[in-house]
């Protein structure tokens, strides 16, 4: 029985001063009144939590005041939703809060009042179980005892509210006279009340602001309505979370019984600024059958109370306050409304509706608790909102519209122009989202309004408009034949490619492209699924999920990617690679980086790790010994031939493995070897008690220079004949080696050592403590602020010139010719390109981007 121990222990307890705030009329002098719901509410005002914010939630709360909530956290910084009675009272005797003090009075009375409260006569015969709330005349109580209402005079002390010459009534089996039953809308759909009691109710939803459709009306409920529904897994994932997430405050919820079970659908055309409401036409109080044997036992049940719940199961969002509201009593409404920033539409695609009702069991006067609540899923709303975009098959479609947003036909590039002379706009500077191919003939940049829809612009030509481009993955493919995008749709995702918009998913996970550009595979999820395409065919749908990031392409087409994934039976989370035929390699526990395919031969290379958390290089499929241990890092040569990794051969000893050989064992080694361009020869650093080694070919390199602190910058020439590294010889000083004699001496760190094409030069980056220079042949360049090392310093195909970029201490970007001329500009991309005229190049100024040439002795 669900009573209070301060109720026990207190004869009555008033909840409100006599007719003060609550003036009630003769008529209702002796007329007696309990508190039947919102069972959740009514629970709340016994134990004396009701607050503001609990009346809305509960749908009884008037705009009038929550217009009043507004108003006082703007004016006064307070919260009136958390208030309670006690500090609404606080407030109306506050001469500070004089303007707020009419309507505080008014919600106080209201409070005082019960009318948050649903109120049934009680007969005064009737016994009434301790616990119950009851009204009466201006007055407010907790009834004491089980018995007959006794309303509470001045002094507090109880009065019958019978006749003083009544004689004791007899036993009755209910607390109060049932209230009228009603079975409901007659051309609602029928469901039970309770799994544990007979007796059924009709509902029906009923909808304002909607256009009723059907089917045909509009492409969108064909095509994507469907997989909106509960009988969609995904769906009824969601639909299953939403109850397991709000188990901790629903009522009991018992279990959403209904598997195959009908219910309503309605199909209907938003209109943006209208608002929608959807209200649930439902019996207060449906009837309960008794069998014979429950009333020889005296059992009866009451239906007190009932709660219908709203779940937004997919939803148009964006930069919009559609002003989602929610009532246990049965009304949910909103207004659909456009993003500010992309105009597209916001608001809910499907609502699901589920109702329960509170049923009590009582035998005799004695009530034996409240039965497990049973939530119906009534019915389910599909809303259509013009212009909000969604894909299908792949291809985007707005609603409202039959054809495609545009044609997934390849397109060409329009043509580069030999010398580019283009204003750009502020956004792609500031962005830096401007791109350029490898032979800085074609330009691409982005351009819009921070906040605003943008589009791209090619060579001059502008593309179509979207709500936002990720400029992350954009870019010209390996010979600058095709430029690649991802841009944002409502909230989709769009693969663009060469003005043309390729595919539409929910999300796009990866993109890859074969080294030549020629095929591209994307991936991402759509439509409850996870999708793969190569070459704009679908070659994978499955329930796994997809890698971000983790997927390669090789030339001929071959390709491969990541997904993750539950096993069934144990519930164990795997990894595996799954190849463009759908064959599926074995599953790890997960798989390192992206896989690899190597040029030449398209074998497929990736780093696996097991359950024991031991990782192994996998090449087609097979797992290279010995273990990697934790490492992360392989290389391998274009043709496949060659290959290193670090093994971990014990806790403290590891070595390097060349093609399956087992190198020396070092104490720590950080990355894999460095193999020369035919792959004959390898190079790498390794540690061993603290003291740097060179292996090159698989033996120490010996030398003069005493224990050393690091080595980097390992490489080989072109024709792989002469090997260079960099020696750290103290905090301070470093030395660069080639073939094991020193070439030159600096300070600080040496970076990116790099040979002429004949082999019969070196150079490298120094980058100390405050500025950067570049050496060439051991003499030392121009200090500058910093120096561009993501790659290495050019060398011009005659190994005469190297050139490289800088940065100085105003920030303007130098491309400067070592020993030669040094140009400065404000943005300089760091790439040249060799031609007999000299060296080639693309600079902004201002906001002009020009192309430039840097002619060479």
């Amino acid at each position: 029985m669900r009573f209070f121990l301060f109720i026990l222990t207190m004869p009555f307890f008033l909840l409100a001063p006599p007719a003060a705030w609550c003036a009630a009329d003769s008529s209702d002098a002796v007329k007696v009144e309990i508190a039947t719901g919102p069972d959740g509410l009514l629970q709340m005002e016994q134990q004396g939590k009701v607050t503001v914010r609990a009346l809305r939630g509960w749908g009884r709360l008037s705009d009038k005041y929550v217009k009043l909530a507004l108003r006082m956290r703007q004016e006064a910084g307070l919260d009136l939703l958390e208030a309670d009675l006690e500090r609404i009272r606080q407030w109306t005797s506050d001469p500070a809060m004089a303007s707020f003090r009419e309507e505080l009075d008014e919600l106080a009375a209201f409070l005082e009042c019960g009318g948050h409260l649903a109120w049934a006569p009680v007969d005064p015969a009737a016994v009434v179980p301790a616990g119950a709330l009851l009204r009466s005349g201006g007055k407010r109580w907790i009834q004491a005892a089980d018995g007959r209402p006794e309303v509470p005079n001045e002094a507090g002390q109880p009065e019958s509210s019978g006749p003083e010459t009544a004689q004791a009534a007899p036993e009755p089996s209910t607390l109060a006279p049932p209230l009228p039953t009603d079975a409901g809308p007659q051309d609602g759909l029928e469901f039970p009340i309770n799994d544990q009691v007979p007796g059924t109710f009709r509902v029906k939803l009923r909808i304002e602001g909607l256009r009723q459709a059907t089917a045909a009306d509009e492409p969108w409920f064909e095509r994507v309505a469907p997989n909106l529904l509960p009988e969609n897994p995904p769906i009824a994932a969601r639909e299953r979370g939403f109850f397991e997430n709000r188990a901790s405050f629903l009522p009991d919820p018992g279990r959403l019984a209904q598997e195959g079970a009908s219910y309503h659908r309605f199909l209907g055309v938003a209109a943006l600024g209208t608002p929608v409401v959807i209200r649930v036409d439902a019996p207060e109080n449906p009837a309960i059958p008794l069998s014979d044997q429950e009333v020889r036992d005296k059992v009866a049940y009451r239906v007190v109370g009932k709660s219908v719940l709203f779940f937004p199961v997919d939803q148009a969002s964006g930069a919009s306050d559609i002003g989602f509201e929610e009532s246990h009593e049965g009304t949910a409404r909103w207004t659909p409304s456009a993003d500010a920033r992309s105009g597209r539409p916001v608001g809910p695609r499907a609502v699901g509706v589920y109702m329960a009702y509170q049923v009590k069991k009582y035998v005799g006067n004695h009530e034996l608790g409240v039965l497990k609540y049973n939530y119906r899923r009534i019915g389910w709303v599909l809303v259509a909102m013009p212009g909000d975009v969604y894909e299908h098959d792949g291809r985007l479609y707005a609603v409202g519209q039959r054809d495609p947003l545009s044609t997934s036909a390849s397109s060409a590039l329009p043509p580069p122009m030999e010398n580019p002379d283009f204003e750009l706009p502020p956004y792609a500077l500031k962005k830096q989202a401007v791109r350029f191919s490898e032979d800085l003939r074609q330009v691409a940049w982005v351009e819009g309004e921070e906040d605003g829809k943008k589009r791209v612009v090619i060579n001059g030509v502008a593309g179509s408009w979207y709500d936002d481009i990720m400029t992350y993955g954009m870019g010209f493919f390996p010979g600058g034949g095709r430029f690649c995008f991802q841009a944002e749709m409502g909230d989709k995702e769009v693969l663009v490619c060469n003005g043309a918009q390729v595919l539409a998913f929910d999300e796009i996970e990866f993109m890859a492209a074969s080294p030549d550009g020629d095929h591209l595979l994307v991936g991402g999820r759509t439509e409850g699924s996870n999708v793969v395409y190569l070459d704009g065919k679908e070659v994978r749908r499955t329930a796994n999920r997809l890698a971000m990031s983790a997927a390669a392409i090789a030339h001929d087409g071959e390709a491969a990617w990541v997904e993750r994934g539950k096993i069934p039976e144990t519930g164990a989370e795997f990894a595996m690679v799954v190849r463009e035929d759908g064959s599926e390699e074995r599953k790890y526990r997960s798989i390192v980086e992206r896989p690899l395919f190597t040029k030449n031969r398209a074998e497929l290379w990736y780093i696996a790790e097991k359950e024991d958390k031991n990782r192994f290089l996998v090449r087609n499929g097979e797992e290279l010994t010995p273990t990697m241990g934790s490492g992360y890092k392989f290389t391998v040569t274009s043709d496949g031939a060659h290959y290193a990794f670090v093994a971990q051969v014990s806790a403290n000893v590891e070595s390097m493995v060349i093609d399956g050989q087992i190198g020396p064992e070092f104490h720590q080694i950080w990355n894999p070897a460095v193999f020369s361009p035919d792959g004959s020869r390898h190079i790498y650093s390794a540690y061993r008690d603290k003291q740097a080694f060179l292996v090159v070919d698989g033996r120490i390199v010996s030398h003069g220079f005493g224990p050393l602190k690091s080595i980097g910058g390992e490489a080989f020439s072109p024709d792989g004949g002469r090997w260079a590294a960099g020696f750290r010889l103290n905090d301070q000083d470093y030395a660069v080696v080639v073939d094991g004699k020193e070439v030159g001496r600096g300070k600080g760190s040496p970076r990116q050592i790099v040979f002429s094409p004949d082999g019969g030069r070196v150079a490298w980056l120094e980058k100390g403590k405050k500025s950067w220079r570049a050496y060439l042949d051991g003499q030392a360049g121009p200090e500058f602020r910093e120096i561009y090392d993501k790659e290495p310093p050019q060398f011009s195909p005659d190994g005469k010139h190297l050139v490289y970029f800088a940065m100085d201490k105003d920030k303007r970007m130098h491309i400067v010719v070592f020993g030669g001329e040094d140009r400065t500009h404000d943005v300089i991309p760091p790439r040249a390109v060799f031609t007999s005229s000299g060296a080639q190049y693309l600079a902004v100024d201002g906001n002009r981007l020009r192309k430039h040439v840097l002619s060479l002795p």
